[in-house]
C-alpha cells in the first residue's frame, strides 16, 4: 500500500514508486533513477523539464493563468491557428483531455445524424477512448460495462481490420465511425492501410463522419505529426490530446470545413478547455515537434529500434512473439511471463506496462538517445533470462 492510498477512491493500481523528480527520459526517486519508456503513458513526448516548455510555461503563468472562454487570449488564439494552419483542420475545440475530446466528437456526431436521419455511430473492436459514459459506450466491452449499462445508445461494435463489417455497415444510417489507427490499449494493433482507405472511401459516399483517435499515435508519435498520415487519408475530425498540453492537461477535437458548423453557441463548452498555461505548453512542444528533421530523425531511431527487436526475436522465440510497430508506438507480444514483465523491468530501473493482456507496450520519448535504447536493451535481455 502507498504512503497516501488511504485517501484515494481505489481505481488506480499505484505502484511503491514516490517521483520526486523527472528529467528528460528519466524518472527520480529516493533510491536511484528509472529510464521511462512509457513516457508517462504517451505524454512527454519530448522527455521531463524541457527548457523552452518551462520558459513557455512561466511566461505566461506570469501574464494569468486562467480566463473565462468568453474572452480572448492570445496564447489560445496562436495555438488554435497553428492546428488550423498545420493540419486538415478548419476549427478547433480546446478541452482537458482525450475524453473530452471524444465527448465533443460524439456531441457533433449525434447532432449531425439527427439532422439527417442517421442514427449509428460505428466503433471497433479492442479500440479505447476513455471512461466517461459517452466514451466507454465507444470502448471496446470492459468489466465495468455490465456494472454501469446502458451506454448511450446508437452504438454499434464491428471488428477492427475486417473489410466485410465496414462495407456492410457504413450505410445510410451511419452517423459516424470512430477509429484508432493504431489500437493503443488494445494491444498496439495496427490498421490495415487498404482498411482505412475503404473506409475514408465510404464515408465520403455515404456522408458519415470519419473521427480518427489520435491521442495516443498523435504528435510526433509514429514519425508524423499525426498517425493518419502514414495512410493517405485525411478525416473530417481528430481527437487529440496526451502531448498536446506540453505534459499539462488539454486535449482538442479537430473539424475540417465540412462540419465545423455543426456545433453552435451553447451546444458545447468547458470551463478550463484550452486553458492558457496549456495552451503555451502545448505550443512551445509542437513547435519542436512538427518539424521535419525532428520527424525524421523519429522515424530512424524508431527503425534502429525495429531492427534491434527482431534480433532479440530472432535469439528469444520461445518468448517474444509478434512485434507491432508504427514509429515510436512499439508493441511486443510476450507468449509467457506478461504477468511479471513490468516488476522485471523495474528492479533494473526502466519503467514499461504491459496491455492487450500479453503486449509489451513502449512509449519512449521521442528524444530518446542512442545511449538509452542501448540500456534499454542491455536490460530487456536481462529481463528476458529471468522471465
Amino acid at each position: 500500500m502507498t504512503k497516501y492510498n488511504e485517501y484515494f477512491l481505489p481505481v488506480y493500481n499505484r505502484k511503491e514508486l514516490n517521483i520526486i523528480k523527472a528529467e528528460g527520459s528519466y524518472l527520480y526517486t529516493d533510491d536511484g533513477q528509472y529510464l521511462d519508456m512509457i513516457a508517462a503513458l504517451g505524454v512527454n513526448v519530448l522527455g521531463s523539464s524541457n527548457k523552452r516548455i518551462i520558459a513557455a510555461i512561466e511566461n505566461q503563468a506570469n501574464r494569468y493563468m486562467h480566463i473565462s472562454n468568453f474572452y480572448e487570449s492570445d496564447i489560445v488564439g496562436e495555438y488554435a491557428k497553428y492546428l488550423s494552419d498545420n493540419t486538415f483542420a478548419d476549427k478547433i475545440f480546446f478541452s482537458n483531455s482525450g475524453t473530452e475530446s471524444i465527448e465533443a466528437g460524439l456531441k457533433l456526431m449525434k447532432k449531425y445524424g439527427k439532422q439527417n436521419n442517421k442514427d449509428v455511430i460505428l466503433s471497433f473492436s479492442k479500440g479505447f477512448h476513455g471512461r466517461s459514459l459517452g466514451s466507454l459506450s465507444v470502448t471496446a466491452k470492459t468489466k465495468i460495462v455490465d456494472q454501469i449499462e446502458p451506454l448511450i445508445p446508437g452504438i454499434k461494435s464491428i471488428e477492427f481490420n475486417n473489410m466485410h463489417d465496414i462495407i456492410e455497415n457504413i450505410n445510410d444510417k451511419c452517423a459516424g465511425i470512430i477509429i484508432e489507427t493504431v489500437q493503443g490499449q488494445g494491444g498496439v494493433n495496427i490498421a490495415d492501410k487498404d482498411f482505412i482507405i475503404k473506409i475514408r472511401e465510404l464515408t465520403e459516399n455515404f456522408g458519415a463522419i470519419m473521427l480518427i483517435d489520435e491521442i495516443q499515435s498523435g504528435i510526433g508519435r509514429t514519425g508524423k505529426f499525426f498517425s493518419f498520415e502514414h495512410f493517405g487519408i485525411e478525416p473530417d475530425l481528430v481527437a487529440s490530446a496526451k502531448s498536446l498540453g506540453g505534459g499539462l492537461p488539454l486535449g482538442a477535437l479537430l473539424v475540417n470545413k465540412k462540419y465545423s458548423n455543426i456545433l453552435k453557441r451553447g451546444d458545447h463548452g468547458s470551463t478550463f478547455g484550452g486553458n492558457p498555461v496549456s495552451c503555451a505548453a502545448g505550443l512551445e512542444l509542437v513547435k519542436q515537434v512538427n518539424d521535419e528533421k525532428f520527424l525524421s530523425e523519429v522515424r530512424e531511431k524508431a527503425n534502429r529500434i525495429n531492427i534491434r527487436l527482431k534480433e532479440l526475436k530472432k535469439s528469444h522465440t520461445d518468448i517474444i512473439g509478434e512485434i507491432k510497430q508504427l514509429g515510436m508506438m512499439i508493441g511486443i507480444e510476450l507468449k509467457y511471463g506478461a504477468d511479471k514483465v513490468t516488476s522485471l523491468f523495474e528492479k533494473e530501473g526502466v519503467i514499461v506496462n504491459i496491455t492487450g493482456v500479453n503486449v509489451l507496450r513502449l512509449l519512449p520519448p521521442l528524444t530518446l538517445s542512442e545511449e538509452e535504447i542501448d540500456y534499454f536493451f542491455e536490460k530487456f535481455k536481462i529481463v528476458l533470462k529471468n522471465i
